[in-house]
């Protein structure tokens, strides 16, 4: 048996991908002996998966795959009137609409119970999982009376704006019973939840945008967390930038400090990253308050590092001599794409596979 420890959070988050992904599939063809060979992929596709012994057994035993403790809860959110309805297609729109069942969500029902029960205004939305059990049938929350359970709620980009600020007023609140509740801030109401989170003081600090770096930093990987980071520079205006980038330097490096040792090198690369994404909103990684990218330091690997990495890619020479047992269809496309390459000539072109082609 082979015991590993997960001493990272990228370990963590590798492992938890890899259980989710699915199952390991194969696409296999038996030939029959002695025969002629007709290669027809599209009459011999089969998508199938394999199965151990072991995996076997345990599955015939219903032992536990996989185990999460304590559980976790994800939290539904939504904008006043945009709860997700799940109804057939034969169903008459009227009638859906006219449905209370469907009206009420998580977060209706947090609302609604703490509208009737003053006692249990003391909790944040998030808490709530820890008091209480969700019955996805009535619609309800019940006072949990056994088991350990965390809330969790869903993510929220700050280029979603309103949701984002949704997300930021529930982490922060207790016991509101209405949207209105969170729009009101010193008795005032205000139109938006980006007017209540600024004057409640949530965004000033920048605190609701670490956080929500931090948060991203336990499930995604460090070039997700490079583009959140751009988006939050574009879209939110953080005060102190400088800050957000210390704060958050080793997550956002994280893939890199593992491929080079230089640490030059390694913000080179990830200052890149960033410029390209906020070039793609439209911005320019000069007009922030981060360090600069230095044209000194590996040069080759500067704003077009992909395409170095690309050239250096070793071809096997399997691959070379692929082009020999590709069959006519095959063929003709590739000589004719190859012949258009050689010669410099612009064209476009349609390439149509069927399943298992």
């Amino acid at each position: 048996m082979n015991v590993e420890v997960c001493s990272t959070i990228t370990s963590v988050k590798y492992v938890f991908k890899y259980i989710y992904k699915g199952h390991d599939k194969q696409v296999i063809n038996i030939d029959p002996d002695g025969q002629p060979v007709v290669i027809n992929e599209i009459k011999w596709f089969q998508d199938a998966r394999y199965v151990s012994p072991p995996e076997a057994i345990w599955r015939i035993f219903c032992f536990l795959l996989s185990q999460i403790y304590p559980c976790v809860m994800a939290l539904q959110m939504h904008l006043p009137g945009q709860q997700m309805v799940r109804f057939s297609e034969d169903d008459m729109l009227t009638d859906v609409v006219e449905k209370e069942r469907d009206k009420k969500s998580m977060l209706t029902a947090f609302f609604l119970k703490n509208k009737e029960d003053i006692s249990e205004r003391e909790y944040k939305y998030i808490d709530f999982p820890k008091n209480f059990t969700w019955d996805p049938n009535l619609r309800h929350w019940n006072r949990r009376q056994q088991g350990l359970m965390r809330g969790r709620l869903v993510s929220a980009n700050p280029a979603e704006g309103e949701r984002y600020y949704l997300r930021l007023l529930l982490s922060h609140i207790s016991g509101p019973t209405c949207f209105e509740d969170l729009y009101t801030v010193n008795n005032i109401k205000h139109p938006t939840f980006l007017k209540a989170a600024l004057e409640k003081g949530l965004i000033e600090s920048d605190d609701g945008l670490s956080q929500c770096i931090t948060e991203a930093s336990f499930f995604q990987f460090p070039n997700a967390l490079r583009r959140l980071f751009a988006t939050i520079l574009v879209f939110c205006e953080p005060g102190d930038v400088r800050k957000l980038w210390n704060d958050h330097y080793n997550a956002l490096s994280e893939d890199y400090r593992r491929q080079y040792g230089s640490i030059e090198r390694v913000q080179n690369m990830v200052l890149t990253d960033i410029m390209v994404f906020l070039q793609s909103m439209g911005d320019d990684i000069d007009n922030f308050d981060i360090p600069k990218i230095d044209q000194n330091v590996d040069l080759e690997f500067g704003v077009f590092h992909e395409v170095q990495e690309e050239c250096s890619i070793v071809i096997e020479s399997e691959h070379l001599m692929a082009r020999d047992f590709l069959n006519p269809e095959q063929k003709f496309a590739y000589d004719e794409i190859i012949r258009h390459v050689d010669n410099d000539i612009p064209g476009v072109f349609f390439i149509d596979g069927p399943g298992g082609t």
